[in-house]
């Protein structure tokens, strides 16, 4: 119960998050304006970081000490998408997008096992399948956008 607790409190973070971040960069290369070097080198470095953290993490996960739940990957798909959109790199807003979605049915599908066996309530798989419905949404919105000329 404990670790669905702070899947809970993270996914309603990185939401939150999401929600009060702009849906397209200020400037960016496809719009024909250049992004700010100064931007684009901290967003690098914190992707560097959060891909570094993933994989420490997965090595703890494999040693049986690392979080299961989801919480870096989706932090380096956040970070991923966020220098994506400032240098206005559609395709890999989307790839970045699609690896969110996929961390989130990951969890649901682990939210469901723990319901089956009581680990769980529905409003905690609930409450994960809205994440996974909020991460489509996302998604669908990118795919349709990359449409555009």
């Amino acid at each position: 119960m404990k670790h669905l607790s702070t899947i809970v409190i993270i996914a309603v973070l990185l939401l939150a998050a999401n929600a009060t971040m702009p849906q397209t960069p200020r400037t960016n290369a496809a719009n024909g304006a250049s992004s700010d070097s100064a931007i684009v080198d901290k967003l690098r470095e914190i992707v560097t970081i959060r891909q570094k953290l993933a994989e420490v993490n997965e090595r703890a996960v494999r040693n049986g000490r690392g979080e299961t739940d989801g919480r870096y990957e989706l932090a380096l798909a956040e970070a991923r998408l966020q220098l994506a959109r400032e240098l206005g790199q559609r395709n890999e807003q989307v790839a970045a997008l699609k690896d969110a979605l996929k961390v989130q049915q990951r969890r649901l599908a682990d939210a469901k096992k723990r319901a089956e066996v009581g680990a769980a309530s529905p409003e905690d798989v609930d409450t994960i399948r809205v994440a996974v419905l909020e991460a489509e949404v996302k998604l669908l919105r990118a795919q349709n956008s990359s449409k555009r000329p």
